[in-house]
Parts: C-alpha cells; structure tokens; sequence
C-alpha cells in the first residue's frame, strides 16, 4: 500500500497565476516608494527629517543632520506609513508597486493582508544583514526575500492581484478605465513623492562684517587701500516650487576689496595676491586678477578677491592671511588679516532656520 500526501495548498502555486516579478521591478517599486517617503519626510519635518522605509536597512536610515528627527513623532508621517501598508496589505501594491507592475501576495494570489505586509516590513531587517537578503531573489526559485519566505509572501508581476478574502464578494471585474485611472493616480503620487526627495541648494540672504586689514608696512611708497570682511549667508534647499532655508549660517569665507588712484578710471594688469599662513608657517597662495568695478572719477575699486572658508578652515586657528594689490607687476599696496579679528568680527543671529514653504 502506498501513502499519497497532498501539497498544501498553502505552497501550491495555481497553474494560471501571474509571473514572479522580476528583481528589477522590485527595485523600482522600492525607489518609488522611498521617494513617497522621502518628500512626505522633508515637507513635514524639514531636512533634518529621518524617512521612514518600508525596506529598511539594518543600521536605519540616516538624514545626515546634527540634530536628526525621527518620522515616528510625526502623526503625519505615522498615518502615511499605515495608509501604505494598508494599501499593500488589502490591495497587494503601494503606489511604487502599482506603476512598476508588482504585487505582494500570499501563495494563493490573493493580498497578504495588514498584519502580514507590517511583518514583513519587520522582516526586511533580517534581509538587510550584508544585503544578502535582499538580493536573494536574484537566485532563488521563487525570487523571495528571506522576508518573504517567512511571512510566506511572494512577489507577482501584476497590478490586477485577487481581491482580499475580506472584498473578494464585492470586488467587480477590473475595467480597463478602471486600472488606468488607478495607475495614473499612482504615477502622479511617485511623481510628486521623487520631485519632493529630490533637492538643490542655493544662497539666500548674504551678510558680511568688517574685519581689519593692517598695512604691514611692506610697501614703501602705497596708492591702493584695502578693505576686508568676513562673508556668509543663509544656505537655501528647493525642491519643486519650495524652497526652504536650511542655515542661516553658512560661511563663504574672506572678501578683500582694492581700491587705488585712477585718474582715467583704467587700471591695467592688476591681481590680487593673497598669502593664508598657517600656524606651523606653511603658506596657501591664492592669486586672483581682477578688474575697475566702479570708480568716481578718481578713485577706484576693483573686483572683490575671495579667499574661501574651506581654504581658512584648511589653514586651522590661528592663521595670517597676508594680500598684495600687484599692478603691472609692482606691488601698490598690502595689508594683512588676523584669526582673531576674523573671530571677533560680528556676525548676526537670525535664530534658527524656517521650514515653512
């Protein structure tokens, strides 16, 4: 007598059910759904935002920020995660997954469910160790994750899934105007989730803060006198029709202005030779040619010379920087700058930045 055991039908897969996806659609479905996340983060929490992801990583997501805000104290972002694993628990896909053809679904085609889509999220962690899991689907059978083999979920190529158990009664036949109009809505909530995850900087308002430049005494005979400031402004991140200041705080560096005795207003041959010694007396030369800004008549100013705050930073404390107006080849005019008048210098305080739109 022979025993016959029947598969479960728990692990048969129905002869006529839509392919496996492939490890590529996941992928965009995953970007996509980022994305989502992303710019939700940035809009209701700022830059400093951390994102939640539906495939999160073993060390977590990071925002880079100094004082980084986790997603979960938003109630904003909290119901958006819930209204995606809603989403994917009754429907099979979450935007991302709708416009790159995918479904979540158990073995018998039909949406996993809630519980099921929250466990896998909880589940990706074990896939994230090394990556490895989340590349198993490049060589595994049915292409699951590790997640995926333990929630017992697999990833269909389809954005027409079976209805849930719960909605199998009242779902109709899926209509071509129907899917469409469903697909396009997705689309359109991807394209606003990559616009707003996203981003470009730009400066805002500049300020500047005189700083003393001291004739060095170097120069027997000057006709050119500079003036110095410290620089900076507020650094500005847009994405789409919204731009929000980041820092109100950010260092350009040192501006030195030249301005010499002209009486037709020409100045031919001029550079600006800036010298940044550092505190063990090793030197950064910078050399600028510049150019007759605007005069009155008979005075002169030239083109602003930069010396950059990542070439002061490179200096360190305790810096000299040492400029020289050179005219045709002969030294008119030098001073130099101090650290500690750098330091000195005032510089405003507009509180901490904005993050409204």
């Amino acid at each position: 007598m022979t025993d016959t055991v029947a598969l479960s039908t728990d692990l048969a897969t129905p002869v006529d059910a839509p392919p496996v996806a492939s490890w590529s659609r996941r992928v965009v479905a995953a970007l996509l759904d980022w994305a989502i996340l992303s710019g939700a983060t940035w809009l209701v929490l700022g830059s400093g935002g951390v994102a939640p992801s539906l495939q999160p990583t073993f060390g977590g997501p990071s925002s880079g920020a100094a004082d980084p805000v986790e997603w979960y104290t938003s109630g904003w972002l909290v119901g958006l995660v819930v209204a995606m694993l809603v989403l994917q628990g009754w429907t099979g896909a979450t935007p991302g997954k709708r416009v790159a053809g995918v479904a979540v679904v158990r073995v018998s085609g039909r949406p996993a469910g809630i519980v099921a889509a929250g466990l896998r999220v909880v589940a990706h962690v074990l896939d994230s160790i090394l990556v490895i899991g989340y590349l198993r689907p490049l060589w595994n059978a049915r292409r699951q994750t590790f997640a995926d083999s333990m929630i017992g979920t697999l990833v269909i190529q389809t954005r027409e899934p079976a209805a849930h158990p719960w909605f199998a009664r009242f779902r109709r036949e899926p209509s071509a105007v129907g899917s469409t109009v469903v697909s396009v809505a997705a689309f359109s909530v991807c394209v606003v989730g990559v616009g707003f995850s996203t981003s470009s900087s730009s400066w805002g308002g500049e300020w500047e803060s005189d700083v003393p430049c001291v004739a060095d005494g170097t120069v027997a005979a000057p006709t050119a006198t500079a003036t110095a400031a410290r620089v900076g402004g507020g650094m500005y991140e847009g994405r789409l029709w919204i731009d929000r200041e980041v820092d109100d705080h950010v260092e350009k560096g040192l501006r030195i202005t030249w301005s010499m005795a002209s009486p037709d207003g020409q100045v031919d041959g001029a550079r600006v030779d800036t010298d940044v010694r550092r505190a063990d007396g090793s030197v950064i030369a910078i050399e600028q040619e510049v150019a007759v800004a605007s005069g009155d008549g008979y005075v002169v100013s030239l083109d602003r010379a930069e010396v950059s705050a990542d070439d002061l930073a490179e200096a360190g404390p305790g810096w000299t920087a040492r400029t020289r107006l050179v005219v045709e080849g002969r030294v008119v005019g030098a001073c130099s700058i101090d650290a500690a008048d750098w330091e000195a210098a005032d510089v405003p305080d507009y509180g901490p930045p904005s993050i409204d739109g």
